[in-house]
């Protein structure tokens, strides 16, 4: 982290986080011009598997044909009826309406009572075919960008792929997957991730407990807009205990020392405790006032394909859980009261300390593709 921070002033206005059209703006100049995190290649590693998600208002769907990953255009082009409604699943790319199947080109083929059509021949079902968007993976997560104009994944990530790579590595047992409801701007909760000085007062039984307290030193790492941050322990006496359980896992492939936490701009957001278990999440701009925070929640393996056993992965999955709940209940409230509050002062901006440096390294790259003067 710098030594000095000179900025005191946030840069985003507080009328930026709960106004209309700036949100209609941001789909357009903020998710539709982004590589945007929409799952985990574990959930498309069959033939007919997808993921569904919304980007920047527009539904997009990724399918794997025959080990062959694909995104497109979710809406069928015959009457624009979405074709796969579930958020992941495993069915062929074919409309429920009236069963127009597509192919890995997103072509529709297999069309019931084509005779009944006129003209639909080859070169007019090529003109019929889904919208093709980018699709690629860093390690086990996959990216769609709807931009088909914009720089590579692995220029985007830069030298943050290295991370996403070391943390595919560590992925084991799904634990669980959940969807917390937050009555708040999108970039409220997000921000709300990239700092430990709200450790204390927000969380006095979980991160707190385990010793990160205003004494915790903090490292950060800014790549471009993806910024990264260990937290470790206010006391660095040993916590003889956890060590011992540290040393009964002591092969798991990722091991910060403390919490580490990584944005991949603009809202993919991950969090591991000592590397022991590790939640993928994202943040989901539902409205100007809404979001939803979405996130699987894994355990460390001890090397690939070597799982815990069972007695360690219960123990680990029954803390981990109860850990994450509370902390995101609390990050919640927490949030929509931040809320409240923003949509009472819309002429205001906050102000930030050198702990809050990474929100000023998120405001930032956000100015600039909403081409806010700094």
């Amino acid at each position: 982290m710098e030594s000095e921070f000179q900025y005191l002033s946030a840069i985003v206005p507080n009328e930026y986080y709960h106004d209309a059209a700036i949100f209609e703006k941001e789909k357009l100049a903020l998710f539709q011009n982004s590589w945007i995190f929409i799952g985990m290649s574990m959930n498309l590693e069959n033939h007919n598997d997808f993921l569904t998600d919304e980007i920047g208002g527009v539904s997009v769907v990724v399918q794997n044909f025959r080990g062959t990953l694909r995104a497109f255009h979710n809406v069928c082009t015959h009457r624009f009826n979405k074709i796969q409604n579930a958020k992941q699943g495993n069915r062929a790319l074919i409309c429920e309406y009236h069963g127009w199947n597509y192919n890995t080109d997103g072509i529709p083929f297999g069309i019931p009572l084509k005779a009944e059509f006129k003209g639909l021949d080859e070169p007019t079902l090529k003109k019929l075919c889904l919208k093709s968007f980018q699709v690629d993976t860093c390690g086990k997560f996959v990216f769609v960008n709807i931009d088909n104009n914009t720089q590579s994944l692995s220029d985007f990530l830069g030298d943050s792929k290295a991370r996403l790579l070391q943390i595919s590595q560590m992925i084991g047992r799904k634990i669980e997957y959940n969807e917390v409801p937050n009555a708040a701007n999108w970039k409220v909760v997000i921000e709300n991730t990239l700092e430990g000085y709200h450790i204390s007062t927000v969380h006095p039984n979980t991160f707190y407990k385990l010793g990160f307290n205003l004494k915790s030193q903090m490292q950060c790492e800014i790549h471009g807009p993806h910024t990264n941050m260990t937290i470790q322990t206010g006391d660095l006496t040993p916590n003889m205990q956890r060590e011992k359980f540290h040393k009964m896992i002591a092969k798991r492939p990722f091991q910060p020392d403390g919490f580490f936490h990584q944005l991949i701009f603009p809202n993919l957001s991950i969090g591991s405790a000592w590397g022991v278990t590790v939640y993928i999440g994202s943040i989901k701009a539902l409205s100007p006032t809404e979001s939803v925070f979405t996130y699987e929640l894994y355990e460390t393996n001890l090397g690939e394909g070597v799982l815990l056993n069972e007695s360690i992965s219960s123990m680990v999955n029954f803390s981990a859980t109860e850990f994450t709940h509370t902390t995101l209940k609390e990050d919640r409230a927490i949030c929509e009261n931040v809320q409240r509050g923003i949509m009472q002062t819309p002429e205001h901006k906050g102000i930030l300390n050198s702990i809050e440096l990474r929100i000023w390294e998120f405001q930032k790259a956000y100015s600039k593709l909403m081409n806010i003067e700094l």
